[in-house]
């Protein structure tokens, strides 16, 4: 009965990934450019938000990272496979759940993006026929359309308005407005069915993501 009962109550890795992570002394990451969660220049380490995260969940496991420079469907492609223990790259909680093979952690940040006006422009906020800068980064072009403004690839005087992240508009001096473009909901990914693995992975970053907002702020600052 209490083995029974503890096949129940604890989760399982089928595959053994935290038993191996642990055993083995290192664990492979996946991780696909896209600043500021993770930047990648040259042959240097990548860098970014997530980066950081993932070396202290590192360092608490007490294990190294065997880091794979991947393209983000190619990262959560090799979680199936066996290949890859964590995939990273600021994804979106519904670009990962469609990924056979592939489960998201708890989202750890949502992201808004807005648009954000300079802080003298008067009048609505409406965007019918006003020029909006869209950095080329951003897949925001088509929704600006789409509310009636006009996308433009430069920042200058003679534009008053802007789309971006919520936090970022903010840090730069600009009003946010109450024109919501887009919802992201950040997640990590590791191979479906792991449970014990990402019970371990969603404790850690349940205790050190609270301050996300603050270390992006930071970045731009």
């Amino acid at each position: 009965m209490l083995i029974a009962c503890d096949d129940i109550r604890f989760p399982r890795d089928p595959e053994k990934t935290l038993e191996t992570v642990l055993a083995d002394g290192e664990m492979t990451v996946a991780f696909a450019d896209n600043p500021p969660w993770v930047t990648f220049h040259g042959k240097e380490p990548p860098q970014g938000i997530e980066v950081d995260l993932v070396r202290a969940f590192a360092d608490e496991l007490d294990v190294a990272i065997d880091w794979k420079r991947h393209g983000a469907f190619s990262a959560l492609e090799g979680l199936e496979r066996g290949d890859i223990d964590l995939a990273i790259g600021g994804f979106d909680r519904k670009d990962v759940t469609p990924v056979a093979g592939a489960a998201p952690s708890f989202v750890y940040f949502k992201e808004v993006f807005a648009v954000g006006a300079r802080p003298a422009t008067a009048g609505s906020d409406e965007l019918e026929e006003r020029k909006v800068y869209v950095p080329q980064d951003l897949p925001l072009t088509k929704i600006v359309e789409n509310k009636g403004g006009i996308p433009v690839e430069a920042w200058s005087d003679a534009v008053d308005y802007a789309a971006g992240p919520r936090w970022l508009l903010e840090t730069k001096g600009l009003r946010p407005t109450e024109i919501e473009l887009h919802r992201a909901e950040h997640v990590m990914a590791v191979r479906q069915g792991e449970s014990a693995w990402l019970m371990r992975l969603e404790r850690f970053l349940r205790r050190e993501t609270k301050d996300i907002e603050a270390r992006l702020r930071e970045i731009v600052q």
